[in-house]
């Protein structure tokens, strides 16, 4: 009588065991033994026990300078989440101010139309938002963001967006 044997070969025993430790180190509540590897179902329970493992809550921590809402310069500014109301932070024109950390929105108009003057062009405004990230966060920024929105007001006129941090 002859009998097959069945043949475990060995760069499939390799990708089995190490699918197995990555699965196991990740989930860290799923247990599975040697024995396990060899069971015909054993992708599928590791993964339901990946499906099942639950994310870190984050509940307990403090939002990071990063996940804090920027403070919009422009406009009605932002709305306090507690009291409902919008703010705009007011300094004194000309000062130099550092507010460590906090982030800003501020935007300034500008025209790419072919009869708009110099003073309405690009280059002025970047350089009157560097003049307000200088107001604001005298110590140096970081630049977070930039983007353009069309004026609804004059077709071929935008706003360019610059959001910041200031240094720490």
């Amino acid at each position: 009588m002859i009998t097959k044997s069945r043949t475990f070969t060995f760069p499939h025993f390799w990708a089995v065991a190490v699918l197995w430790l990555f699965s196991a180190a990740a989930t860290g509540d799923c247990d599975f033994d040697t024995d396990d590897a060899d069971s015909p179902d054993f992708m599928a329970k590791i993964l339901a026990c990946e499906k099942n493992a639950k994310p870190p809550s984050n509940k307990d921590q403090k939002p990071s300078a990063a996940q804090t809402p920027a403070t919009k310069l422009y406009g009605d500014g932002t709305v306090d989440p507690v009291s409902g109301m919008a703010e705009r932070p007011i300094v004194a024109a000309g000062s130099l101010n550092h507010s460590a950390n906090k982030s800003f929105v501020a935007r300034q108009s500008y025209s790419l139309r072919p009869d708009a003057k110099f003073e309405q062009s690009v280059t002025i405004a970047i350089q009157r938002l560097h003049v307000e990230m200088a107001h604001y966060c005298a110590k140096g920024w970081r630049i977070e963001g930039e983007w353009s929105e069309p004026d609804a007001n004059t077709e071929g006129d935008y706003f360019l967006h610059y959001q910041f941090r200031c240094a720490s």
